[in-house]
């Protein structure tokens, strides 16, 4: 169970703060910074709910505090109304999230479930946290494929023009982006990330642009929008491909001209931000789908840094093993130091489909598998790691699907009979739970409903269940 500290100087609120989350988190409580700061330094906390105004020290103050002892730790900025500025302020600082008083107590669950989320995926994708506090020194491996994309992005790092970073997931696109604002002019200014694929399509442009109170159903409270938040900085927008079209379209205008208007606002916000985006997907072949904006398109890719996959890049998997073992074996308590010549050829003859991500993984699961072993043989990883050789000869020795039930049909009624029989076999395999489905396919949900609509297949009754 994850330990929530509630630091605020009114009782009845700590009191509420435990309430709302006792269920499902546990709650520690400190009537103000001081206090605040001696539990942190005693004990875990997964995340902070901070007040902003307080005796003694304000929460501006514990927060920078909080800081020092561990900037990893997410703090949710608790203010009242009148000095909303301040936690905007508070986020550039720092903190992940703000909540105004008085609040909502379905509001504040959600932020306080959705910050400890978002704090988890940050964690997943990125795969050397030392990279991003150093910059490129600290990116391991050195092969060309590799240092072609360092190169690159060495000279992105140099100027302030729009970057587009490409490549497969897992790849560390995150990790480039953030080494180019470190080393940049920038550097002192918000890196403010966005995963466009992980917002609700109808709450992007909230996100983006902030929102009025009452602009929209459940808008109880006016939202500075991350792209405000970034004024000045670096906004990062991974997985851009994924944005829904009216979305695009605003995010054209502030590339034009650094101007946009909150949802629901006829007042005009001026903010000098510089683009990152990133894309593990085809977004020429987006364009031809009409899920993409040309326009856009040429806005975002005026420089463009293509992160190789680990499958090209073969000759940086030891040094990749050998630093994960370093950074893992000790939050494992494993005794593992290495891999044997026999190990390690068969983790560089696998064809990592999930790239350096899915080779971090494997390392701790290999080492929490063989904690009382120093030297990992190729007999430990049977079952975890197979070959790519294998999965060819496998792939060789199976008979090829027949070809009769396509003779006669055109190329694209053929594409579309096989994209029925997989979009469909998907769907039955997710219990028509779209999200799973796409995921299954490779591909996302908005790419998938639109294929469905394409292709006429309905919605089952039950994949409404799926809408958040």
């Amino acid at each position: 169970m994850k330990t929530v500290l509630a630091v605020d100087d009114e009782l009845s609120v700590r009191e509420a703060y435990r309430l709302i989350l006792s269920d499902k988190y546990r709650v520690l409580q400190a009537e103000d910074g001081p206090a605040a700061l001696k539990v942190l330094g005693e004990t875990h906390i997964d995340l902070v709910l901070l007040d902003m105004v307080m005796p003694s020290m304000s929460g501006l103050e514990v927060l920078d505090e909080i800081a020092k002892i561990d900037r990893d730790i997410p703090v949710i900025m608790v203010t009242a109304v009148k000095s909303v500025s301040s936690a905007v302020d508070a986020i550039k600082r720092g903190a992940r999230e703000y909540v105004i008083k008085p609040f909502d107590v379905d509001e504040l669950a959600h932020k306080v479930d959705q910050t400890l989320a978002d704090h988890q995926k940050d964690c997943e994708l990125t795969l050397l946290r030392e990279a991003e506090l150093q910059g490129f020194e600290s990116i391991v491996g050195n092969s060309p494929a590799l240092m072609q994309a360092l190169s690159m992005a060495k000279r992105a790092m140099q100027v302030d023009s729009t970057v587009l970073i490409t490549g497969e997931s897992g790849t560390g696109k995150d990790l480039i982006a953030r080494a180019i604002h470190t080393g940049g002019a920038r550097a002192n200014k918000a890196f403010v990330a966005v995963a466009c694929c992980a917002i609700p399509q109808q709450l992007v442009e909230s996100e983006l642009f902030g929102h009025e109170k009452g602009s929209f159903t459940g808008a109880t409270e006016k939202r500075i929008g991350k792209m405000q938040v970034a004024d000045r900085g670096t906004l990062f927008l991974d997985e851009i491909g994924e944005m829904p079209l009216e979305a695009q379209s605003k995010l054209l205008r502030v590339l034009q001209d650094g101007r946009f208007y909150p949802v629901g606002s006829t007042k005009v916000i001026e903010v000098d931000v510089r683009f990152v985006c990133a894309t593990n997907r085809n977004l020429r072949e987006a364009i031809t789908q009409n899920i993409f904006r040309e326009d856009l398109y040429y806005r975002v890719n005026v420089l463009n840094i293509e992160t190789p996959p680990l499958r090209r890049r073969k000759d940086d998997i030891p040094s990749l093993v050998n630093f994960f073992i370093a950074k893992q074996r000790l939050r494992v308590n494993a005794k593992v130091k290495r891999f044997a010549p026999d190990a390690m050829n068969v983790m560089s003859r696998y064809d990592w489909p999930g790239n350096v991500r899915e080779l971090q993984n494997i390392v701790e699961r290999i080492l929490v598998m063989n904690m009382t072993v120093e030297e990992i043989r190729a007999e430990h990883l049977n079952g975890i790691v197979m070959p790519f050789q294998a999965t060819e000869e496998a792939a060789a020795s199976t008979p090829a699907a027949s070809l009769n039930e396509f003779e006669g049909l055109t190329l694209e009624e053929a594409t579309r009979r096989v994209e029925r029989h997989m979009i469909t076999r998907a769907l039955e395999d997710a219990n028509y739970v779209q999200s799973r489905a796409a995921e299954a396919l490779g591909t996302t949900r908005r790419i998938l409903k639109y294929k469905m609509d394409q292709l006429g297949l309905d919605q089952e009754p039950n994949a409404a269940k799926e809408a958040s």
